[in-house]
């Protein structure tokens, strides 16, 4: 009798919340999106050990990492009713093991995001702050549990940096962030954790969105090419890798990337390999960039990133001379899709100005942006050739001008762009001036001039409109803070 209450308290022990090889292995093909795979595994899991709770909970990241790709409202009501069922499963079981609130916490999290995405924006936040009090409710109870060093990480640095929309979080709730100490717990649970398969890729993928969520992905340019080949290797850091590149303005190596990935074994993946490959062609100016961009849009279920992907599209025919096309994109931008994440809110500003932007400035721009200068240069001479007739189109010559000097690092030619374009721009309804205010303090903070770097950040700020793309407001402002 003793020995059969020992083997059944020992089998309990090792069912509930157990990550065992299952477990990991399920992580692993997450993070290679094999989803269907990995969620065939954790099938299995729950059929033989329905005590492992952390099944349902690795079960249900499945559908988050499976929506986030793509999906629409019938997906979204799934979603939400699969939650319910998992939590009538896992409430009150095993409350004192550590994993209990962590799992809850980043469950909600995963509702709250889409509740957000979806329109119940008051549900949403609700959700993420009940899920915010379960963390911190956890790192009482278990300081030294490392997987929780992950969600605090995150709230660190996401409460931060809540776009518009949301900022009212932060004064309603009373909660507080550091973005600096959200990404050191970051690097602390990644470094924790880098033995265990699976979950080693997903941490360090909390890395890397934490330094693009926080608009820094340079900060994690050397951390991307620095993975053991375990995690470099797998579809979302291959991804990532690309993504960062792309971020940084390294376009031919962000290309080379996602190129190496196979996308035979990644056909669920099609659609946001498609939106990466599109932008990253458009920025080489290459005729294949419509097909790309077509292809995400002609798959896309959810409502985010449509407007950013026409608003692609309308360059792509603008840079290819058909400014009817232009001008028809511009209009589905103005009126279809969302606006509550940073690139579709860039996209409504660009479709919304009043003017058609010169072709070889765009083409300049995009140049700039991908690092193709001998590029840049030739479509910053055509356009000098023959020069536009608007004032803002002088502007913005002014400030790619003054935005390639400053990447050569010819300061004094750079700041006397910046200050022109400060000059032309500063009563005029477009971001250069603020902008070029915004890099100018970049440019004095790294000669070491404090002072001035402090005044044009300041500057920036004054000459910001609340419809201006908002990194420049929020860089200027931590910034300062920085300083």
């Amino acid at each position: 009798m003793v020995l059969i209450i020992i083997f059944s308290l020992s089998q309990k022990a090792f069912s509930v919340y157990d990550v065992n090889e299952n477990c990991k292995d399920a992580w692993m093909l997450l993070m290679d999106l094999k989803i269907a795979e990995a969620k065939m595994i954790l099938d299995e899991e729950i059929r033989t050990n329905p005590e492992n709770y952390y099944a349902y909970y690795l079960d249900q990241t499945c559908d988050a990492y499976k929506m986030i790709i793509n999906s629409g409202d019938e997906e979204y009501e799934a979603f939400i009713e699969n939650f319910k069922k998992k939590r009538e499963i896992m409430d009150d079981k095993d409350e004192d093991s550590p994993y209990y609130l962590a799992c809850y916490s980043e469950m909600e999290i995963q509702l709250g995001f889409f509740n957000i995405m979806n329109g119940a924006e008051y549900s949403g936040v609700r959700k993420m702050y009940s899920a915010y009090r379960k963390v911190y409710r956890n790192l009482d109870k278990y300081p030294d549990f490392k997987p929780s060093l992950k969600l605090d990480g995150f709230f660190n640095v996401a409460m931060a940096t809540l776009p518009p929309f949301v900022k009212w979080v932060i004064s309603f709730f009373g909660v507080s962030s550091d973005i600096d100490y959200g990404f050191n717990l970051l690097i602390e649970n990644y470094q924790s954790q880098k033995n265990i398969k699976g979950i080693n890729a997903e941490s360090a993928l909390f890395v890397i969105l934490a330094a693009k969520i926080n608009k820094t992905p340079e900060i994690v340019y050397e951390f991307t090419r620095s993975l053991d080949s375990n995690i470099s290797q797998t579809f979302v850091h291959k991804y990532f890798k690309a993504n960062i590149a792309y971020r940084t303005g390294r376009n031919e190596e962000a290309l080379k990337t996602l190129q190496q990935i196979d996308m035979t074994n990644h056909t669920s993946a099609d659609i946001i390999y498609s939106y990466l490959m599109g932008k990253i062609l458009l920025r080489k100016l290459d005729r294949d960039a419509r097909y790309y961009l077509s292809e995400y849009l002609s798959h896309l279920k959810k409502k985010e990133y449509l407007k950013e992907i026409n608003f692609n599209l309308a360059l792509y025919y603008l840079i290819n001379n058909n400014q009817t096309k232009y001008l028809e994109y511009c209009e589905i931008v103005r009126e279809e899709g969302m606006d509550m994440n940073e690139r579709d809110r860039e996209a409504l500003y660009d479709a919304s100005l009043n003017y058609i932007p010169d072709v070889n400035l765009v083409k300049a721009r995009l140049s700039l942006d991908g690092g193709y200068f001998d590029q840049f240069e030739t479509a910053l001479k055509t356009y000098k050739e023959n020069p536009g007739d608007l004032l803002v189109y002088e502007i913005e010559y002014r400030f790619l001008k003054a935005r390639f000097d400053a990447l050569g690092a010819n300061n004094k030619e750079a700041i006397a762009g910046f200050k022109e374009v400060i000059d032309l721009g500063e009563d005029e309804d477009y971001y250069f001036a603020s902008e070029a205010a915004l890099r100018l303090g970049n440019i004095y903070k790294e000669a070491g001039e404090i002072n001035l770097a402090k005044k044009y950040y300041e500057k920036s700020i004054k000459l910001y409109r609340s419809n201006f793309y908002e990194y420049i407001e929020d860089k200027a402002t931590k910034a300062i803070k920085n300083l």
